[in-house]
């Protein structure tokens, strides 16, 4: 059986290097989020690494904001039950360019740019993935993708945007 992992007060002098200078990158910008920081390791690991819990405005544990440093040197989101890395995340983008995209996606989250979507009905019952507002027919295309009941749940880390959304109400809400 695994054991949860060990956590503790974060101190920045025995965590990974990756964990340090992702932290001074993201408490640079978001100062706010020291207070929800703290380290963890793994059973039978002798590294610590920066972990950030931070939980949703709207109080919906199931909205809240994950940061940590997986394996000591890949930072990491999670929001909800969807999560990315920031060499995915920022993939193919130039050198420095990856903790940006992060540390943006980290904003959007909290900006409710973007918000946890899920399938309501279907086979894909549940299964979700993020959806960035800021794209004019990000739900749109979400809704029609093959395999889509056509109906999502909206999540966003404040709550205002939480909703259940269907194709219906998107032909409704086109002006004629």
């Amino acid at each position: 059986m695994v054991e949860p992992p060990e956590r503790t007060e974060l101190d920045e002098t025995r965590i990974t290097s990756e964990s340090r200078l992702f932290a001074v990158d993201l408490f640079a910008r978001f100062p706010e989020l020291r207070r929800h920081s703290a380290m963890e390791r793994i059973e039978g690991e002798e590294t610590w690494i920066l972990v950030v819990t931070v939980p949703a405005a709207s109080g919906d544990p199931r909205s809240d904001l994950s940061i940590w440093v997986d394996g000591g040197d890949d930072p990491s989101v999670m929001f909800g039950d969807w999560h990315t890395h920031e060499n995915v995340w920022g993939a193919g983008l130039e050198d420095g360019a990856e903790r940006t995209a992060l540390l943006d996606l980290i904003a959007g989250i909290l900006a409710d740019r973007f918000v946890m979507c899920e399938e309501v009905g279907g086979a894909g019952d549940g299964f979700g993935t993020i959806l960035d507002l800021s794209e004019h027919d990000a739900l749109l295309e979400e809704l029609t993708s093959p395999g889509s009941p056509g109906r999502a749940r909206l999540r966003s880390w404040s709550g205002r945007l939480d909703r259940e959304v269907a194709l219906e109400d998107l032909e409704r809400d086109k002006p004629a």
